[in-house]
């Protein structure tokens, strides 16, 4: 069974994932409302797969994204991040320091299916980012 570590601290975010990987049995979600636990989480749990928002309660995903990246425990863990802060800038930013990806809220569904089986299913990143403004 494959885990996905989903930081969020929106709970209908949450929920509208969750509601999502029904439709993948085999993913086991794990779930933290702040950085500093995802963390933490990541670092015992190993999931294979990380989405991250931007804005947390604790600490910015900035910061939860660079720890992660220099951890070597999680570095090499494939981050997702999910945010409604899609300028250019913000993007290019957290692509530099070590996203995989970067989708826009609203969240694209099928984009973000698309993305968990291509991340989970053979292990091989797109060659090309899925959003890349």
């Amino acid at each position: 069974m494959a885990t996905i570590l989903y930081i969020e601290d929106n709970l209908y975010n949450v929920q509208l994932v969750e509601r999502l990987l029904l439709q993948r049995p085999d993913i086991q979600l794990l779930t933290s409302v702040q950085g500093n636990p995802g963390i933490g989480i990541a670092q015992v749990r190993h999931p294979e797969l990380i989405l991250l928002d931007v804005h947390l309660p604790d600490i910015n995903g900035f910061e939860v994204l660079e720890r992660l990246r220099f951890d070597p425990a999680t570095a090499n863990i494939p981050i997702v991040v999910l945010s409604a802060d899609a300028t250019p800038g913000q993007v290019r930013r957290f692509r530099d320091a070590g996203a995989n990806e970067y989708l826009t809220k609203p969240l694209d569904l099928k984009l973000l299916l698309a993305l968990i089986d291509i991340y989970l299913g053979d292990g091989n990143a797109p060659e090309e980012p899925a959003v890349d403004s």
